[in-house]
């Protein structure tokens, strides 16, 4: 079974998405403030992060950042409410691509397509 980190900070939507998940047959670990996430993050552990970007204390792009440090592989998707600028991001992230990020709210069959699309890519 793949196993999937989420960290978003509002309870309602990482209980909504784990539940999603886990119905799908993933394991799910589940955080909503990123700097307790980060301190229980293990390297190796994760198939897929999925992170939101406007967070209190750490934005989801400074915790990917983080994680980075302690696990240079780990495949990742972004949660956002708002419109992103993907060419901005090419420079801190320049393996990035547009199907890495997720606009809240999403279908429970796409969320599940994206996490799925995002652990198969290859590396």
């Amino acid at each position: 079974m793949k196993r999937i980190l989420i960290v978003d900070d509002e309870p309602d939507v990482n209980l909504a998405l784990r539940i999603v998940l886990e119905d799908n047959n993933f394991i799910v670990d589940s955080f909503n403030d990123p700097l307790l996430a980060l301190e229980n993050f293990k390297a190796n552990l994760y198939d897929v992060l999925i992170l939101d970007i406007k967070m209190p204390k750490k934005d989801g792009f400074e915790l990917y950042k983080e994680i980075m440090k302690i696990d240079n592989k780990v495949k990742v998707c972004f949660l956002t409410a708002g419109d992103v600028n993907y060419s901005s991001l090419k420079d801190t992230f320049p393996t990035l691509n547009e199907n890495q990020f997720i606009r809240k709210p999403i279908e429970n069959t796409e969320l599940i397509r994206r996490v799925n699309k995002i652990i198969n890519l290859i590396e």
